[in-house]
């Protein structure tokens, strides 16, 4: 006899609901008198869970959450969020930034800002990165971020009363990256690769190894190890923006544009032995020799004693993603 089929999830406000991950909710939103929503609740304003197709093998949940107080407005700042490895910790997004994990309350820590960001973070599989693997899910391909951005407007639209009432898709406005631990390698893959306008790119505890690439040496494939720091660089110099004309030198009487940097990048590290520290202080000091003035490497705080540990790691985020937030310019 066959065993009974699972009952198929149902909500009556999402069409969706059932291709999300069991322990997935479609929507989190503080109860008020008018809408006693059930649990689980979350932070102001909501929280909602879309199922758009990130890894191939399923279990795909991409959260999407709008600050208290958000106004809806036509054009939303976005922070685009990437968490790291899973080490057996959490399944999905939702059990990442609940507040049982580490601490980690992003959402939490947009709100005690007030700046009105809107943030995305997908689900990714159980090893995204250092090096591009199949646990990047779509972000290993180069300027996937583009199009996945495109896909989640179409979502708040179709789904977010507020912009349902006006019939709108949303644009996407000043745009940030983040990622933690091993997303470094989907931060360096997309950051380099995207056609949307970065603002700032945070790396907490990013500075791991990206595997190796091929090269010709004399005709002959070679596997190089990829060099962490000046991948950092080269994406430095390719986010400069045009503001206005100058001579190549007193003597030589060429225009061409003076450049300014147009991304900001923050990279953290925390302890004497995490294992990031030497390629964060290879990093530091390149960028001092060369003048790059977007490049900022930053020594964290600890969440509980001096040296490097599992909870130092997380700490990089619980301690620096608020102060990022409330100081980035871009919102």
């Amino acid at each position: 006899m066959a065993p009974p089929k699972k009952p198929v999830r149902t909500d009556v406000r999402f069409d969706f609901v059932d291709q999300l991950p069991n322990k997935v909710p479609p929507l989190e939103q503080q109860p008020t008198s008018l809408f006693p929503f059930p649990p689980p609740v979350g932070p102001a304003e909501a929280t909602y869970y879309f199922p758009i197709p990130v890894m191939p093998s399923g279990n795909n949940a991409t959260g999407v959450f709008f600050p208290s107080g958000f106004t809806f407005p036509n054009k939303i700042n976005v922070i685009l969020y990437f968490h790291g490895h899973k080490a057996g910790e959490f399944s999905t997004i939702n059990e990442y930034w609940n507040g049982n994990l580490h601490n980690i309350r992003l959402r939490e820590d947009i709100n005690a800002t007030e700046k009105q960001a809107v943030l995305i973070a997908p689900t990714l599989g159980a090893k995204p990165g250092s090096g591009l693997n199949s646990d990047m899910g779509i972000f290993r391909n180069a300027g996937a971020a583009d199009n996945f951005l495109a896909e989640v407007v179409k979502w708040i639209g179709k789904y977010v009363p507020q912009y349902v009432a006006k019939k709108q898709v949303p644009e996407i406005g000043n745009l940030v990256l983040a990622g933690h631990s091993g997303a470094g390698g989907i931060l360096s893959q997309q950051v380099k690769t995207m056609s949307t306008p970065i603002c700032e790119v945070w790396g907490f505890d990013t500075m791991y190894g990206q595997g190796s690439r091929s090269i010709l040496v004399k005709g002959k494939k070679k596997d190089e190890n990829i060099d962490v720091a000046g991948e950092w660089i080269l994406s430095a110099f390719l986010h400069d923006i045009p503001v206005g004309m100058g001579m190549v030198s007193n003597w030589l009487p060429i225009l061409i544009p003076k450049l300014r940097p147009a991304t900001q990048f923050y990279f953290y590290w925390v302890g004497p032995d995490d294992p990031v520290k030497g390629r964060s202080q290879d990093l530091q000091e390149r960028v001092r020799k060369m003048g790059l003035h977007n490049v900022t490497v930053i020594e964290s705080a600890t969440v509980g004693g001096k040296t490097y540990s599992w909870e130092n790691h997380f700490g990089t985020v619980t301690v620096n993603f608020r102060k990022r937030v409330a100081a980035a310019s871009c919102f």
